[in-house]
Formats: structure tokens, sequence, C-alpha cells
């Protein structure tokens, strides 16, 4: 049992010092059965409470809280909802705001065995539109922003093979972009915001989805470890209205996001749980306007089952 612990904290140490872009927008790899931790089946109701820290561009200090509502109706279908706040703070000023809702419906069929597949179908509904700014009304890069403002379909698949093994897939579509971001880098004097890219009317491209993950039960424990493997593929080149109005691409902005995760849970007597998330990529694109690298990134979440 000790190498377990010594995997689990060597991991944590490794991968809190390594760049993270973290997921492809704030919540997409953790919803449902898209983070199946092999501990979901418990009472009718479930309340997850949880909050990720991280340092972004120009450390840029972002917190993440969220608060997620699920309904099991049977061993076959469940429903969730899931709201998330930010606050971001750095050099330009520091904001708080809402940022998106999430719905979706998790299905998952007969058991064959130790085999299990489900599947999700979902939305997300931006509470905010990215336009938020500092005390001196200038407008914020995405990396101070609760929300990219657009409007989300969700779909996804998760297969766990012989109770060890689990892979999954999903794709995240925007199909309407209410993003109102006004931010050019030009209109600051720090040389810091060269960093950050333009998104004057941001307009974002999907994602595709793959992870693989072992489960590692502890003996004699109710603890589960799951490292994985998971890669985000931007399915194109981001764009932005320029100041002539016209709509320029962002060369770099599409391609691979590799990323080694681990997962931490542990399940109590009363059936809640708690839950520890962590991952850093060792691949990622070459442009990221979106503002959603991350460092030193550590996800904590505690759900509450009742009947």
């Amino acid at each position: 049992m000790k190498k377990y612990y010594l995997f689990f904290l060597t991991a944590l140490i490794i991968q809190g010092n390594l760049l993270s872009q973290g997921c492809s927008d704030a919540g997409f790899c953790s919803l449902g059965i898209l983070k199946n931790n092999r501990h979901s089946e418990a009472e009718k109701y479930s309340l997850s409470i949880g909050s990720a820290f991280g340092l972004g561009e120009q450390n840029t200090g972002i917190l993440n809280s969220y608060i997620e509502f699920g309904v099991k109706q049977n061993d076959h279908l469940s429903y969730q909802l899931k709201l998330t706040s930010v606050y971001a703070g750095g050099f330009l000023g520091s904001v708080f705001n809402l940022g998106d809702a999430f719905g979706f419906i998790n299905f998952t069929p007969e058991r064959s065995g130790k085999d299990q597949i489900s599947f999700l179908s979902g939305f997300k509904i931006p509470l905010s539109f990215a336009n938020d700014k500092n005390s001196l009304g200038k407008p914020l890069p995405l990396d101070y922003q609760s929300s990219l403002g657009t409007f989300d379909l969700i779909e996804g698949i998760n297969y766990i093979g012989n109770g060890k093994w689990e892979f999954n897939a999903g794709i995240q579509i925007p199909v309407i972009n209410k993003n109102k971001n006004t931010f050019f880098p030009d209109e600051y004097s720090d040389r810091r915001v060269e960093n950050f890219l333009p998104t004057n009317n941001f307009k974002r491209k999907g994602d595709a989805l793959l992870r693989a993950g072992r489960y590692l039960f502890i003996e004699g424990t109710s603890i589960v470890l799951k490292p994985n493997i998971l890669a985000i593929y931007h399915l194109g080149n981001d764009r932005f209205e320029n100041r002539l109005g016209k709509n320029e691409s962002i060369p770099g902005s599409a391609g691979l996001t590799l990323n080694a995760g681990l997962t931490a849970s542990k399940r109590f007597k009363n059936n809640n749980q708690l839950e520890i998330i962590t991952a850093a990529p060792f691949i990622v694109r070459d442009k990221r306007p979106d503002g959603l690298t991350r460092s030193i990134v550590i996800n904590v979440q505690y759900s509450f089952s009742f009947k």
C-alpha cells in the first residue's frame, strides 16, 4: 500500500511544477462519465462542491469554484447540473464573475460482466460573456474572464473494461457565440501584456477529447487512484475581430494537448466522497488565446450523498 501513496505524492509534486493547460473549457473534462471514478454509485441525490486553483499567463492567479447537483433516477439514468464561477487576479487587476451552467444526462445500459459502457449528452450555457474590465475600465484578456461566452453542445462516451481500465471520448462544439471581449494588448503600456493575444469578439473552435486510465484500488481502504492520459484536440484555429472589423485567424491555436493526469478519491462510510485531481501536459498547442493555460493546478471536490 505504501507504494501507492508514494506514487500519488510524487505525481502531485511533479505535476504541480509543470505548465498545465487544464481542460478545454471549465468543466468539459470533468462532467459526469467523463471523469468516472468507480465511486459514483451512491444514493439518489448528490451535491458536490469543488474548487481549482492555478496560475495562468504572467502569474495570473485563478480560482475556479463550482457546485454540482445530481439526481440518480435508476441504475441506468442520472441527471446533473453544474454551475461555475471564477476569481482572477494579476498585474492587470482582479475580477470575479459567474462562469457557465452545464446540464447533462448520463445513460448506462445493462452491464456485461465487469464491462460497462455509458453515454453522456448535455449543453453549456454562459452566465457571463467575457467582457469584464479592470478598475480603470480597460478590457481584460480571456485569462481573467470567467466564461468564453459560448453556448455549447457536449457529447461523450465512457467504457470500463474488466472493472479496471477506463476509456472515454467526448466532443464539445460551440453552436452560438456571444463572446463580447474587446481586448487588444496595445491598449496597455506594460510590456508584459504582449504575452496575451488579442481576443476582440473572440470566436472559439470546438474540442475533441480522448482519455485512457487505470484504476488502482488500495487494499484495506476505500481509496482509488486513477492515473490517466488525456488528449484534447482543438478542432481549428480560433479567430478574433481586428481593428478594421475583419475576422482574423490565430495561427497555431488549433492542435493537440496531451496531458498526464491523476485522480485520487476516497469514499466514506456515509457515502460522502473526497476527490483530488491533478494534471500536467507534455504536448501543448503553440497558441492558447482562450486563456486556459494553467500551472500549479490542483482541484479538490467534496461530494455529499443522500436519499
